[in-house]
């Protein structure tokens, strides 16, 4: 019979699809998926029962976008995993006609008439009817679905403005004219700094650092980098240095047409680069939205370094910090004193700039949390001084500039390892409000370890939308929240992409033992327990928990249990 699905949350199972909130929940607790995949499983879920073809879904979903097999694929992988569904029975693939959803549903509270479930004679065939596929595009405001048996239509309630309806802007590296790489963390720190200042602003999604630079020197039209990063604007720029001058070229584009949107030319004597900053941010801003007020655009602007010269070191500062994580064993402790050095010297210019003090900050916390017996940081693993540098380099970058985020997301951090889970968590939601585009992953670990473990996923989630090429040791932060929340095999996929990336982070190793332990990987999980122990001879499961000092008991057994498991010594 004909069945329409309204605003109601849609049941099955132990999971909760509600369209007017635009939430996935499990037993009540929220799933973060991306727009996209949130869509793809809205429409499977309408026609529930019935196959749906991935054209349909790529017209229905992308409206008209030509989009790839690779990013369908990648939606029903995302929605596979949010449910749990690595036997595909609630999403099955029907080769050559696309997807049906197969699992049985309840509309309305939990217990409801059941209204629909898999029909085991359904025929493949188009269920999207053109006519309504246009009004679809035209309104946004149906998502329409004619299935073999009837008529199923969702109406889209009234929502507020969500990550994917925002003006979506990735800030490419700019190139240095000459071609000379020695200017290159110049360059790269000025379109950072303008990608810091718009991603304050609410109105914009701004593409977080890593993923845009990944496209550093690439050839790639602008149609591919804003598909692949999932923008719709890109910023592209040059910079020309020399004898004292400055003279930046700036141009926005759209990515899908490379129509170019607006551009300029800025001549600067070299002192003047902060106020540049600011004022090429002001201007994309008032490009892309029609309305800003005087208090965002207040906010958007950073204070900057009394000297020219410490803006230059913390830039320089800055890029080498980058290259620590995925050093080569060996070279963890070379890379990071070299940052810390770089950056001392920009703060002894500039004893008060926020920036600066932040990173030097990271830089003693790293060497107290991860450091691996390598002579250049010795004494500094879990030493309490160590932790009070850190705690004190960030309290004054606070004090500087109680605006800028990334301090306050520093902090955070730092208080989470001194245990201080409420001070942490009220820092994480200063930082958020600060910069509703923060993409900082360490934020998820804080919530994760003070035992929110599907919140700090749905976190990271939500940063893998921010940031498509996230940092290396986000997956080890994501094993970690898997394994809190006794998602073992998930918790293994994950943990096994951290150590491939992470060779000298010892903790990545430690959950991978763990989380092989727990799914019956023997072999393996002696194996990374084993690299582990090179990597930090004094390492013992007691040492290791209580370093991490998890909040629930609960977790810290679990935690215990899949150790011992991999053979780590007690």
């Amino acid at each position: 019979m004909d069945t329409t699905i309204d605003a109601d949350p849609v049941h099955f199972g132990v999971f909760t699809l509600d369209a007017a909130r635009r939430t996935l929940t499990r037993d009540g607790r929220p799933i973060a998926l991306r727009p996209k995949s949130f869509e793809v499983l809205r429409c499977l879920v309408i026609a529930a029962g019935n196959p749906v073809s991935r054209d349909d879904l790529a017209r229905v979903v992308w409206r008209g976008v030509t989009v790839t097999d690779e990013s369908l694929s990648r939606c029903i992988s995302d929605i596979r995993q949010a449910l749990e569904d690595e036997k595909r029975e609630i999403i099955k693939t029907l080769p050559r006609h696309g997807y049906v959803f197969a699992a049985p549903l309840n509309v309305g509270v939990a217990g409801d008439e059941e209204l629909a479930g898999p029909q085991e004679s359904a025929a493949p065939s188009p269920i999207l009817p053109r006519r309504r596929l246009m009004m679809l595009a035209a309104t946004g405001a149906i998502l329409a679905c004619a299935l073999i048996l009837g008529l199923v239509a969702w109406p889209r309630a009234p929502e507020p403005l969500s990550a994917q309806q925002r003006p979506s802007i990735a800030v490419l590296p700019f190139t240095h004219v000459g071609g000379d790489s020695e200017h290159d963390y110049f360059t790269d720190g000025l379109a950072e700094d303008i990608a810091i200042r718009l991603s304050k602003f609410a109105e914009l999604f701004v593409i977080a650092r890593e993923s845009a630079f990944s496209f550093k020197g690439a050839t790639t039209n602008t149609s591919e980098i804003g598909r692949r990063l999932g923008a719709r604007y890109l910023l592209l720029g040059t910079v020309r240095r020399e004898q004292g001058q400055l003279r930046v070229s700036a141009r926005l584009v759209e990515a899908e047409t490379g129509a170019q949107r607006w551009a300029d030319i800025y001549d600067r004597n070299l002192t003047d680069v902060i106020a540049l900053q600011d004022e090429l941010a002001r201007q994309i801003v008032t490009v892309l939205l029609s309305r800003i007020t005087q208090t965002e655009l207040e906010r958007a602007r950073q204070k900057g370094p009394r000297t020219l010269g410490a803006y230059d070191l913390f830039l320089r500062g800055r890029a080498q910090l980058a290259t620590v994580e995925t050093s080569p064993i060996g070279e963890w402790g070379q890379r990071l004193l070299r940052a810390r050095r770089t950056l001392e010297e920009a703060v002894r210019l500039d004893p008060a700039y926020a920036p600066a003090l932040t990173a030097l900050s990271d830089t003693y916390h790293r060497a107290w949390l991860v450091s691996n017996d390598e002579p250049e940081l010795a004494g500094e693993f879990q030493s309490s001084a160590s932790n009070d540098k850190a705690l004190a380099l960030v309290e004054r970058a606070v004090t500087a500039d109680p605006t800028l985020p990334e301090a306050h997301s520093q902090l955070a951090w730092v208080l989470h390892w001194r245990y201080r889970r409420d001070d942490a968590l009220a820092e994480l939601r200063r930082a958020v409000d600060l910069n509703p585009n923060m993409a900082d992953g360490r934020l998820a670990l804080v919530v994760a370890h003070a035992g929110r473990a599907e919140e700090g996923i749905a976190m990271l989630r939500q940063i893998a939308r921010l940031d498509p090429l996230p940092r290396p040791v986000y997956f080890s932060y994501l094993a970690n929240c898997y394994y809190l929340a006794g998602r073992y095999r998930e918790a293994l996929e994950t943990s096994r992409t951290a150590v491939d990336r992470l060779p000298a982070v010892y903790q990545a190793r430690v959950w991978h033992a763990a989380a092989a332990a727990q799914v019956g990987l023997e072999d393996e999980a002696r194996s990374a327990a084993a690299v582990a122990m090179r990597l930090r001879p004094d390492l013992t499961i007691a040492r290791f928990l209580n370093t991490i000092r998890l909040a629930s008991a609960g977790d810290s057994e679990r935690l215990r249990e899949g150790l011992s498991k991999a053979g780590l010594p007690e």
